[in-house]
């Protein structure tokens, strides 16, 4: 027990370091490749089954689907109410949660989660993650459920950071399984390039708003 606690401070806390001075940081084995491979299945089977629905962009009365914008297919989850394989991402990600919470000062009160399948093709064109209405979410999070991805199966997240004398640069992650992405929604656009294979990820955000009717996330103010 004190073992895991210790590695997953260890995670937490250079996913810490990773934000504080990059804007982002990646985590290999977040999640275990059990762990990853069960919420996978559980991710195809719905899939498979119609219970995906086309995402879009924008919200309320700006929301609209653009297959040249995004081509992916989410379903929401309910973070109170699991699948029951994903139970281990979500225990995990709460205790995240309170750590940044008691060490990061980032007010996280809520999150907003979803199942996202990239099918072979797919893509998100560049983006950032905030409405101009709200600014709730501060961080964005990815885990990624595929195994053996490799390069020449495409579906990279490319983040957009500064570079050197206010140029740009950009970084290109595999999503690989049980790999977390964290960074800033507020200040890193980013894209998904086109996958040469079908893609599974849980994707969402940390947010410093609260739903209506949310109890509060551990470690929130």
């Amino acid at each position: 027990m004190d073992i895991q606690v210790q590695s997953n401070e260890q995670l937490f806390e250079a996913l810490i370091t990773g934000l504080l001075t990059q804007g982002y940081a990646v985590a290999d084995g977040f999640l275990s490749p059990p762990e990853a491979l069960a919420i996978l299945d559980a991710s195809t089977r719905s899939f498979e089954h119609g219970g995906f629905s086309i995402a879009g962009i924008g919200k309320s009365q700006h929301y609209q689907l653009n297959r040249n914008i995004r081509g992916d297919h989410i379903k929401w989850l309910d973070h109170h109410n699991p699948p029951e394989a994903c139970l281990p991402f979500f225990t995990r990600l709460q205790e995240m949660i309170h750590y940044f919470n008691r060490n990061l000062y980032l007010g996280i009160r809520d999150m907003e989660l979803h199942f996202a399948v990239y099918p072979e093709g797919a893509f998100y064109k560049r983006h950032l993650d905030v409405f101009r209405h709200t600014k709730a979410r501060k961080v964005s999070i990815i885990c990624y459920l595929n195994a053996n991805w490799l390069a020449e199966d495409g579906g990279q997240l490319r983040l957009y950071l500064p570079g050197e004398d206010g140029t740009e640069r950009h970084e290109d992650i595999l999503p690989m399984a049980g790999r977390l992405v964290c960074f800033n929604s507020q200040s890193i656009e980013h894209e998904v390039l086109p996958a040469r294979r079908r893609r599974y990820s849980i994707t969402g955000w940390l947010k410093d708003e609260q739903s209506l009717f949310d109890p509060p996330l551990p470690g929130g103010y």
